[in-house]
């Protein structure tokens, strides 16, 4: 499927409606635990809370980046 971009391009657009860049690619949530699972990687249920309260909040990439960061980030 197509979709018109900003720039007046096109990209092609993943589930869920998510474009995905001409010459790049952004992996959503439901992809990257595909190839995880491929990998045995899995996610803990307190991510899946995490990353399902940023959808409900709607936040932006940016605003899930820092709020993973402080999270995570080690206290000096």
């Amino acid at each position: 499927m197509q979709k018109r971009t900003k720039s007046g391009g096109t990209a092609k657009t993943a589930k869920k409606g998510r474009a995905v860049k001409a010459g790049g690619l952004t992996l959503g949530l439901v992809g990257f635990a595909k190839i995880s699972a491929v990998e045995g990687v899995t996610m803990r249920p307190s991510t899946r809370k995490m990353f399902a309260d940023f959808d409900r909040r709607g936040l932006s990439p940016a605003e899930r980046r820092r709020e993973i960061l402080e999270k995570h980030a080690k206290k000096v």
